[in-house]
């Protein structure tokens, strides 16, 4: 295993923390694109991101408590391949529905990285250290705001709404092999 304080276990740390605002940003733009595509309402193609932001604020209080119980690397675990399989549900879906039920899934999962990285960090680096990391984490966090509607936005036109996901089911497979083979 790589040490805990190595720069692959930080800019993992990074992007699981960021999974939240990625998985959001990235596909706002499509919202136009989906509610054609599936011939659904604006207020349904909106429970998309209401579902989502629902889930992923209700689904953080739980993976505290069973990091503790259970351990971190397995709640991590658990949660990026929730995350892995609701953003391949999204990509995948077929109907509205279905897109609504991946995005509770990718805040069920997605929530465990933003929660538990900061755990993790507070665990392996003190107190001292961790507030240092944080605020690097904060600064690279920032740019997901600015520059995930830019790119989804991009996406979408070149490649249509499924490239959103199919980037983001990309994403969350690389936080689950990191997950799997960076943490201890």
């Amino acid at each position: 295993m790589i040490r805990p304080e190595a720069l692959s276990v930080t800019i993992l740390l990074t992007m699981l923390a960021a999974l939240g605002p990625i998985s959001t940003d990235l596909y706002l733009p499509s919202l136009p694109t989906l509610q054609a595509f599936f011939e659904a309402d604006v207020a349904t193609v909106q429970l998309t991101l209401s579902v989502y932001l629902a889930a992923f604020a209700a689904c953080q209080i739980f993976y505290g408590p069973l990091s503790d119980r259970f351990g971190r690397r397995l709640m991590l675990m658990l949660g990026t391949a929730i995350y892995f399989l609701g953003s391949t549900v999204c990509m995948l879906s077929g109907t509205i529905e279905m897109l609504i039920a991946g995005r509770f899934l990718q805040a069920l999962g997605g929530c465990a990285g933003v929660v538990l990285s900061r755990t993790v960090i507070r665990d392996v680096y003190g107190v001292r250290r961790s507030a240092k990391l944080m605020s690097y984490m904060g600064t690279a966090m920032a740019l997901a705001p600015a520059l995930g509607p830019i790119i989804g936005g991009f996406l979408t036109v070149a490649f249509g709404w499924e490239s959103n996901f199919v980037i983001l089911t990309v994403y969350g497979g690389l936080c689950m092999l990191g997950v799997t083979f960076l943490l201890r």
